[in-house]
């Protein structure tokens, strides 16, 4: 019996290829489950919080995420002031990452934040929107229905 033994492939996993990470911090179970789900099929390795302390945590625990998506109204804090809180515990992350409001709103309040995306959101143009975030590391207004 006879082996047939392909040729050899090597992979370099530089860090262009890297997946991408990006933490969701909401306080509605259904739009994290959705949005997790968007993400992963996109390739995407998530994290997800359901407010500020589930997200500070979350923070400490896993390597720097490439973007934070952040609802602007969750029930424990406002996105904007946990924008400050993260500011104060974790400055690094808020020089670091992008941070891009999700929100039911037709503007945001001023922050550090580098845009937002509009809810309903637009299940078609999310993974683009990611992809463009991560990649320009600025915002843009998100304001089509």
């Amino acid at each position: 019996m006879r082996i047939h033994e392909g040729p050899s492939v090597l992979i370099n996993f530089s860090p262009l290829m890297a997946r991408k990470t990006v933490l969701l911090i909401d306080d509605n179970d259904d739009l994290l489950t959705l949005l997790r789900t968007v993400l992963e099929m996109g390739d995407y390795e998530v994290f997800t919080a359901r407010g500020a302390s589930e997200a500070l945590k979350a923070l400490s625990e896993i390597s720097r995420p490439d973007l934070i998506f952040l609802d602007v109204k969750m029930d424990d804090v406002s996105g904007p002031d946990f924008l400050l809180l993260l500011e104060e515990k974790m400055p690094e992350v808020v020089r670091e990452v992008p941070v891009v409001f999700l929100t039911g709103f037709d503007e945001v309040p001023k922050s550090k934040a580098v845009g937002f995306i509009r809810k309903p959101i637009d299940i078609d143009t999310f993974l683009k929107d990611t992809q463009r975030f991560i990649e320009t590391e600025t915002g843009y207004t998100r304001n089509e229905h």
